[in-house]
């Protein structure tokens, strides 16, 4: 399985549109942090284009670090606490909450560790067959919570449509584990999740015609006395 810049930045260009057709849909504020999700995939590949565009470079300057950081910061930082957080906000049983906010100490837990690892070594990029490699130095029991973070909020939510999204991220974690090494992980599975984010427009459809379909309330009608 090869990547490029063409492939990330075409990636990208999907995830945007699948990102504009959401936001054009009528929704409940609580569903807003997942809705954003195929925007900030959108977000990653982009940079990730422009990782590709520079690997080559035998010293990086400025701009690529702090383009690789950017990279590395969203998926080692932010998505492990952003997507327990977006599923919470749309669950409303108390018990399966009460998992993905766990999920989310978690992820919280292993983002900070990660950050802290980043900021004490930069972070190494590398082309590990035909895919990038991030070389992050820390710990490696942080991959366990990690992917718990990333994997199991959505398989846990009372919403059908959620959980197949979340069927879909486990195969994408699953891909990413056939297809790459440890290093190559975040790359290729960030690839993979990218583009089965764009699902979550099925969901928001189908969560619009309910939206649409509820009758609305008549301020001129008064409640009868009894």
């Amino acid at each position: 399985m090869c990547f490029s810049a063409e492939a990330s930045f075409i990636a990208s260009g999907v995830l945007a549109g699948t990102g504009i057709a959401i936001s054009r849909l009528p929704k409940e504020k609580s569903s807003v942090p997942v809705a954003l999700i195929p925007a900030i995939f959108a977000t990653h590949q982009l940079i990730e284009g422009f990782i590709w565009l520079e690997h080559d470079h035998p010293e990086p300057d400025t701009i690529t670090r702090a383009v690789v950081f950017a990279y590395v910061l969203i998926a080692f930082i932010l998505w492990p606490a952003y997507i327990p957080f977006a599923a919470s906000r749309l669950e409303s049983d108390p018990r399966r909450r009460q998992w993905m906010r766990f999920l989310q100490v978690a992820g919280l837990g292993v983002g900070l560790g990660y950050l802290l690892s980043i900021l004490r070594s930069p972070v190494a990029v590398q082309v590990d067959a035909c895919s990038l490699s991030y070389s992050v130095v820390a710990p490696g029991w942080f991959f366990i919570p990690y992917m718990a973070a990333v994997s199991l909020p959505f398989l846990l939510s009372s919403q059908r449509g959620l959980v197949y999204f979340g069927m879909a991220v486990v195969i994408s974690c699953a891909a990413a584990t056939y297809f790459a090494s440890l290093p190559a992980f975040p790359s290729v599975w960030c690839f993979f999740a990218a583009f089965m984010s764009a699902s979550l427009y099925a969901y928001f459809r189908n969560a619009a015609r309910c939206v649409t379909e509820q009758p609305e309330p008549n301020i001129f009608s008064r409640p009868r006395m009894s």
